[in-house]
């Protein structure tokens, strides 16, 4: 599953580099900046997948696979509630998209509603292979995601009427059949129609667990694309090119150790009633992250010229010295993920508030700062240090052993 997800990851982000090189920067910044808004309208559903692989983890283990088929079907329809109405209101909204984010055209916005509505169901998919420790399927899941971008997306954009929005119709269909064949994968995991699951879904209201964690994920996915949209109201089209390759970067240091977040889950929800080992699971889940972040953020930060030059080729060279500040953004986002995944696991609900006050921070940071693609780039890696600082000082150490680990 971790050479998996690692493949997925190189993947993923060579189709980031090759629209890079085909779009002219302010078609890229576009690409960029509705992606980010997608991830932060659809980010409740990462939220979703913690839960649903935490419960289904917590029923498997009891072997109750009847609880557990139910718990996906029920899941499947709260989803398609969630996914429908937020569709509805990005289609309406399409026109204050185009104009708030001084989009080139008006087709990207509309290509993002089909991605946006099937990124609601991905999720419940991955969720249910996690809580049952199919880490195979898991990672070839994500791998066909990543495929299916090159595959669908890249041809597409480079079509006559293509460009960015043809980017996002491309891996709107490539996730279509992706899901298509995870629901032929889980149909044994599902109940069939019939059993009222899914009109109970339809009908649930959310819980204080599900709400929580919803604001958790919803306050990463914001950290960790505002940065885009502001510099979308900042900065001139070129520089918001600019600053979407530094983007990308931060990005493929951030999901690079993704697989690690992917075991902690059913592993802290089996720890959470005893508080040293559930300490220790976080310790040795972050030790794992900065080492795996440590291999592209070294490389990146010791020759970044050479870097955005390969990925994205000379004419984005002048991104080059945002690297090393973006490099450590990424670095510190992949722990902050971690701490994400780890306090909704263990419900923890004051933790969103370390969250909170790193998202003020970076308002205020680039509405000051935001001259060059390099200041932002450091006003990410001030924010992110600053949140980890106090998440070691006051929640959960990932260096020390807190006190309660010791009673």
């Amino acid at each position: 599953m971790v050479a998996l997800t690692l493949l997925a990851s190189v993947t993923n982000y060579a189709s980031n580099v090759i629209f890079s090189r085909i779009l002219e920067p302010a078609s890229y910044g576009d690409l960029t900046a509705l992606l980010a808004l997608g991830i932060v309208l659809t980010v409740p559903t990462g939220a979703a997948q913690t839960v649903i692989a935490e419960r289904v983890a917590a029923h498997a283990a009891k072997g109750d696979l009847g609880r557990v088929r139910y718990l996906v079907r029920h899941a499947l329809g709260h989803v398609s509630m969630i996914a429908a109405a937020v569709g509805i209101l990005y289609i309406a909204a399409i026109p204050l998209v185009e104009d708030v984010l001084e989009l080139q055209a008006i087709g990207p916005a509309i290509a993002l509603a089909p991605l946006l509505v099937l990124g609601f169901f991905l999720p419940v998919a991955m969720g249910t292979l996690q809580g049952l420790d199919r880490y195979l399927a898991y990672g070839l899941m994500l791998l066909a995601l990543a495929v299916s971008r090159l595959a669908f997306g890249v041809p597409w954009a480079l079509s006559p009427t293509g460009g960015s929005g043809g980017a996002l119709a491309g891996q709107a269909v490539g996730a279509a059949v992706v899901l298509a064949c995870a629901a032929w994968l889980l149909r044994s995991d599902v109940l069939p129609r019939g059993s009222g699951a899914a009109t109970a879904g339809l009908r649930r209201t959310p819980d204080v667990r599900a709400v929580s964690a919803g604001l958790a994920f919803i306050a990463f996915a914001v950290i960790t694309n505002l940065d885009i949209l502001l510099v979308k109201l900042f900065m001139s089209p070129h520089d918001v090119g600019m600053y979407a390759v530094l983007s990308t970067v931060g990005k493929i240091i951030l999901f690079l150790p993704a697989a690690i977040a992917v075991v902690l889950v059913p592993n802290a929800a089996r720890a959470r009633h005893s508080a040293q080992e559930s300490a220790r699971v976080l310790r040795v889940a972050a030790a794992l992250t900065v080492a795996t972040t440590a291999i592209a953020a070294l490389p990146a930060a010791l020759a970044p010229e050479l870097l955005i030059t390969t990925m994205f080729g000379d004419k984005y060279e002048a991104a080059s010295s945002g690297v090393l500040p973006m490099v450590l953004a990424g670095a510190g986002m992949a722990l902050l993920y971690l701490l994400v995944v780890y306090t909704v696991a263990v419900e923890d609900r004051r933790w969103s508030l370390v969250i909170g006050v790193a998202i003020a921070l970076q308002v205020v940071g680039i509405a000051l700062f935001h001259d060059t693609p390099a200041q932002v780039a450091t006003v990410q890696a001030v924010v992110v240090l600053v949140a980890l600082i106090v998440n070691e000082l006051a929640f959960h150490s990932l260096i020390r052993r807190p006190r309660s680990a010791h009673t």
